[in-house]
This record gives structure tokens, sequence and C-alpha cells, in this order.
């Protein structure tokens, strides 16, 4: 049924309530909610609109001919549409430049290009990627590079590089990340760990 009122909800019963318990389920709202009983002046207007809603839907449910016609209007009216896809959680990264948190709704896990409204830089961020197994280790001469798997949303896999990476960045399978780019030379400058109840843990990993 379209905007008209649900009188089977208005008296608390199943629509395929029998006479006798629409009647006994009016009467009870009634007595229960009868303004009298009511000495706070918002609690007496509640019960008043209480009241006045029952009765509507018993002069409808109450009479058999009123009552089918309105399960028919009920049956036959337009139905809602369906709910459309969930918004896109709205993730938060810093600045590379000035650490200013800078908001973006998650794509999934691929490469998005920002620009921080504290310093105006912009700069790049992987956001919403899904870790994929153990970061690897990696010795150059001297140097090291901790390589790290990477998937979007839709599967595909992506390689990130790190100069460093801190001990309590120990991120395990499956885990929400975004990575933050030098703006220049391209190279990792922050990881953020995204918690499903909406916790962000940052660390800087240059």
């Amino acid at each position: 049924m379209s905007a008209g009122p649900d009188h089977y909800a208005a008296l608390d019963v199943a629509p395929d309530a029998s006479a006798a318990e629409v009647r006994a389920a009016w009467r009870l709202r009634l007595v229960a909610f009868h303004p009298d009983r009511f000495r706070d002046e918002d609690q007496r207007r509640r019960a008043e609109e209480l009241t006045q809603r029952a009765n509507e839907a018993w002069q409808v449910l109450g009479d058999p001919v009123q009552r089918s016609r309105y399960d028919r209007l009920r049956r036959s009216g337009p139905q809602a549409p369906p709910p459309g896809p969930p918004a896109p959680p709205v993730r938060r990264v810093p600045c590379p430049g000035c650490a200013s948190r800078v908001a973006v709704d998650d794509p999934g896990g691929i490469v998005v290009s920002l620009r921080c409204p504290g310093c105006g830089q912009g700069f790049s961020a992987l956001v919403g990627a899904r870790v994929v197994g153990r970061a690897h280790l990696e010795r150059r001469w001297r140097s090291r590079r901790h390589r790290r798997v990477v998937a979007s949303a839709r599967g595909a896999l992506d390689t990130v590089t790190f100069r460093k990476l801190p001990i309590e960045l120990a991120l395990s399978e499956g885990e929400l990340v975004s990575i933050v780019f030098h703006p220049t030379r391209g190279r990792p400058v922050y990881t953020i760990a995204h918690d499903e109840g909406g916790l962000d843990l940052g660390w800087r990993v240059r």
C-alpha cells in the first residue's frame, strides 16, 4: 500500500488476525492508552494520538467490507523499490607533505589521485586494498627492501616495495590497508591499516 496508514500496525496485530483478535487488540489499546491515565502533558498528547490511530484502524478493520477493500488495496499497492547499493565507506589517509588527513571514498584497492585540503599538495594513494600473504625481505648490498602484495576488490594483485617496515606493521592475510605515495618520487610514505570498526592506524614507512 502507498502512503496510507497501516491499520494492522496501529493495533499491533498480524494481517491475518481474526475479527476477535482485532477487536481485542483495539479494546486493549483504548484501555492502555486512555489519555486520562497520564498526567504528563507530552505523554497525554502521545496517548491521544495512539488512541486516535486505534479508533481509525478499528473503523476499517472492524467492518468486514471495509477490511476486505483495505486488504485488496494493501496487496495491490506499489512495492517499495529495492535498496540501492550501499555507499562506499570513507577512508582517511595522511597527506605526505603536512600529514593532514584526507577523506576519500574507498575505491576498492586501486590507486587514486588526491589533493590535501590543508597544504594543497597533490599525491596518489592506493586505497582499500587487501593484504595477500606475508611481506618478503629483499637484501641488496647494504640496503634492504620489503615487498608486500596486495589485492583489489576485483582480485587484481599489486606489489609495493617499502624501504622500511616497522615491526608493528606485521599485517596478516586479508587485512584492509591504504598506502600513500610520495608526490614526486612515487615511494610509499605511509601505510594505514583500516579496522572494520572504523579505527585507522598509520605508520610512516620511508
